[in-house]
């Protein structure tokens, strides 16, 4: 290697090329650099150096370059260039990309000597630039896993459709690796635009493994008894158990929340549970714990206050008309003076409302008791109360409020402290 490569500079750009849509995830893109070397071929090599590195966010190793090649004005496809091939043997060694090969070709837009200095070259690289479907979120990635190695699919499964359900999280699948394997080798293959290399690699690591098991589950089939008056024989097949989830933040192994919900079931006239019915069942369990970890993590906020009438940042699938909700204003965090831990926020509780409409992804909740004051912070949580007709007015809970010690400080559900803090 030559000591010349060793003095790069890697900020000479000049500009980036506006990219060409070959498929909705991908595009073929440019950009533009400079470079430096004692002779023409080493002075274009380096402008491509440059440019691969800027565009990857890595310093490329030099040495990798093909030292004694002679560069083409124009390469279109990495197959023609043995210098393309080599920086894309170089960026999948970095970047542990082994299918990745991204770098399309280049053009040579001008190579001239200084005298004194060797020579200047300026290069417009393509390459294949990958773009995530969609807007941005901050949702957080989780992965279903479960040890159970009978009913493993199904709570993969039916944990998995609760998540999606919820629209709280990105539910990462990693099942069906056969049919991933497949689509790879397309795009690897033939027949696939250049550009579609730019899909692989770029598959998501968990911020969470959701850990579902199944407790004490038991299935009690065909189930006679005989009726001794008629001789009747009475049938009927049950099962029950419970369902335990465990949040596990993967980067750290730390148990964020834990939770179970038991199910059960008994079936008349029935000589066995099949697997669907055992199914629903767990996806029932699953229904409600998903809905109370969906509460401790993302509570249902107020996003907007119109008159009399609040609008939720929940709807189909999340709440359903009838429904009758309490509104606390939040208040200041509480910490923990001791381990400096959060405890969450002040909670007071300002009123009831009934759900009155649902929207895709937001509702309309009706107060049926207490104000709201556009611009305040408020989150509302399922009510036992089914009547807000019966809440107390603000008079009998003052007077409540003077009777009982419960006139302090709401303490805040420590549950609602998870991942938020």
């Amino acid at each position: 290697m030559r000591a010349f490569f060793s003095s790069l500079v890697f900020a000479l750009v000049l500009g980036l090329g506006l990219p060409t849509l070959v498929a909705a995830q991908v595009a073929e893109a440019t950009v533009t650099a400079d470079g430096q070397g004692v002779s023409r071929d080493e002075a274009i090599q380096s402008a491509l150096v440059n440019a691969a590195s800027q565009v990857f966010g890595v310093r490329l190793a030099a040495q990798s370059v093909v030292q004694g090649v002679s560069v083409d004005s124009s390469v279109d496809h990495e197959d023609h260039s043995v210098l393309v091939s080599a920086l894309n043997k170089n960026i999948q060694q970095t970047l542990n990309t082994p299918r990745n090969a991204p770098i399309l070709g280049y053009d040579v837009n001008q190579a001239s000597e200084t005298p004194g200095n060797g020579w200047e070259a300026t290069v417009t690289m393509r390459y294949a630039k990958f773009e995530r479907l969609g807007a941005d979120s901050n949702r957080r990635s989780v992965v279903v896993v479960s040890n159970n190695k009978q009913y493993r699919s199904l709570l993969v499964q039916t944990v998995g459709e609760s998540l999606v359900g919820s629209r709280r999280f990105d539910v990462l699948n990693r099942e069906n690796d056969a049919l991933f394997q497949n689509e790879k080798a397309f795009i690897a293959g033939g027949d696939a635009a250049g550009a579609e290399i730019a899909r692989l690699s770029q598959a998501s690591g968990a911020d969470y493994l959701i850990v579902a098991q199944l407790q004490s589950l038991g299935v009690s089939n065909n189930q006679r008894e005989t009726i001794a008056m008629t001789g009747e024989v009475l049938v009927k097949s049950a099962a029950s158990g419970a369902l335990q989830l465990q949040v596990i933040e993967f980067a750290s192994r730390k148990v964020k929340w834990s939770g179970s919900q038991k199910f059960g079931g008994v079936y008349s006239g029935a000589t066995s549970v099949g697997a669907g019915t055992l199914g629903k069942l767990i996806s029932g369990a699953a229904d409600t714990l998903i809905d109370r970890m969906v509460a401790a993590i993302y509570p249902v906020r107020v996003v907007k206050v119109t008159g009399d009438t609040a609008i939720i940042n929940r709807g189909e699938g999340g709440v359903a008309v009838g429904e009758v909700y309490s509104v606390f204003q939040i208040g200041k965090d509480l910490v923990d003076p001791q381990s400096g831990e959060s405890l969450g926020s002040m909670e007071t509780e300002v009123g009831l409302g009934r759900i009155t409409g649902v929207k895709p992804k937001f509702a309309f909740l009706k107060m049926a008791s207490g104000t709201l004051t556009e611009g305040t912070d408020y989150i509302v949580r399922k009510a036992d109360r089914k009547n807000p007709a019966a809440a107390p007015t603000a008079k009998a809970s003052t007077k409540k409020k003077r009777l009982s010690a419960a006139g302090a400080p709401k303490a805040p559900d420590r549950a609602d402290t998870f991942l938020n803090h």
